[in-house]
């Protein structure tokens, strides 16, 4: 029982619990820099998209009045149809852009909820080294105490 017996280091115990919350808080920035990044991303492509469509907007409809197909009186099916597909195609990708920049921030919380969950895992198993290593000193210190006739 005596033969593996070390004082056990609590500066140690200190050092790894400041190396697990350094790595930590280094982890969670990076992560929510990543976060706000994807954030600016997203809304830029959003806002480049709306803008692309007010441009193109006007001159869509317009092309239709060049041949005919729109102006007072004229209710073409086919301008109807194709404007439809037009203002649909838009609204269907801006809605997916929506989507993607959702799931790119829900992608970030969960990556935030396991390095919280890591931190406190890695928290609890210095604690449990540090109790198994204040048993272990115990009982070496209970063995030499006996060994030596009960100082």
């Amino acid at each position: 029982m005596a033969d593996g017996y070390s004082i056990p280091d609590y500066g140690g115990y200190e050092r790894q619990r400041g190396d697990i919350n350094y790595k930590y808080t280094q982890d969670a920035a990076t992560n929510a820099y990543g976060r706000f990044i994807s954030q600016q991303r997203g809304q830029r492509g959003l806002g480049d998209m709306s803008r692309d469509f007010g441009r193109a907007y006007p001159g869509y409809k317009a092309g239709f009045g060049q041949r005919g197909l729109s102006g007072g009186g004229i209710n073409s099916g086919t301008m109807n149809q194709s404007m439809n597909r037009f203002v649909g195609d838009f609204g269907r990708n801006y809605q997916r852009a929506q989507q993607d920049m959702t799931q790119q921030g829900q992608q970030y919380d969960l990556n935030q909820n396991n390095l919280d969950q890591w931190r406190q895992q890695a928290l609890q198993d210095v604690e449990t080294q540090k109790a198994n290593d204040i048993a272990n000193a115990a009982m070496n210190l209970q063995y030499w105490k006996q060994a030596m006739g009960g100082i």
